[in-house]
């Protein structure tokens, strides 16, 4: 394997029986893993490159270029699937230190497909449900389109009070984010499920634990990298979200010793 750092060539090398582990821990949830590790040496010249055939440092035939072209594509969909993964891992562990116990998912009526505006309709919704609940509500949201084409939010939150006031009258918690998200998008055109649904698509009776939660929302990110934009955000959270350090200890063993 090889990379390009600051204009710098290096080559890794797998270092037998030798792993890199990292733990991360947080709110009664443990996340290990472990990566062989790779020890790097910086290359000399530039005749391995591929920009110097397109240089005109060595002749390149027809067939070459083609592949070469094709090794771009694969690259940049490997990068894209990267940094999809990264972002899911992210959100995960932003919803578990959170300490979330709370699921709503966003939806329209209409087939209303543009991102930009999803999100800028979720920003201002998110804006409305903090002024009326006193100024705190904290989230981690996914964006998601629907098979129809409509886009869609998933988030974690904390559990509201049973009641609250809107506009000047009392009315059920559960009620609040459809009734603010209409007064966005329009009337009758969204609402706001709480509670999330299962598998088949029904409301969920019994409560997720908190990394059944972080899990569901996250895996929505996997799911929309193709579709987003590179350049866009595939999640949003609160501002201030704890910081949790991740442990990494280097390991010299077998595979087999390293798993028990």
């Amino acid at each position: 394997m090889r990379r390009i750092i600051d204009g710098m060539a290096f080559e890794g090398r797998v270092v037998p029986d030798l792993w890199v582990v990292r733990t991360w821990e947080c709110n009664g949830v443990l996340e290990r893993s472990a990566v062989p590790y790779v020890e790097w040496h910086e290359l000399e010249g530039e005749d391995w490159k591929p920009e110097a055939w397109g240089r005109g440092l060595f002749p390149a035939t027809p067939e070459q270029l083609e592949r070469w072209a094709e090794e771009e594509l694969e690259r940049k969909e490997k990068s894209l699937r990267n940094a999809a993964a990264r972002a899911k891992t992210t959100c995960r562990r932003a919803i578990i230190a959170e300490g979330f116990n709370e699921l709503m998912t966003l939806t329209y009526r209409e087939n209303q497909g543009d991102r930009a505006l999803c999100k800028a309709h979720f920003k201002e919704w998110i804006r409305r449900m903090k002024r009326e609940l006193g100024g705190e509500f904290r989230y981690v949201a996914a964006f998601e389109k629907q098979e129809r084409g409509a886009m869609h939010v998933h988030l974690c939150c904390h559990k509201l009070p049973p009641h609250v006031q809107y506009k000047g009258a009392k009315i059920k918690s559960y009620e609040l984010g459809t009734r603010v998200w209409r007064s966005i998008v329009g009337k009758d055109n969204g609402l706001c499920f709480v509670g999330g649904r299962n598998v088949r698509g029904n409301r969920r009776t019994k409560p997720m634990s908190l990394a059944k939660m972080a899990a569901y929302v996250s895996k929505y990110i996997m799911k929309d990298y193709a579709d987003a934009p590179a350049e866009s955000n595939r999640w949003s959270r609160s501002v201030g979200a704890p910081v949790v350090p991740i442990w990494r200890m280097e390991v010299e063993c077998t595979a087999a010793d390293l798993v028990g």
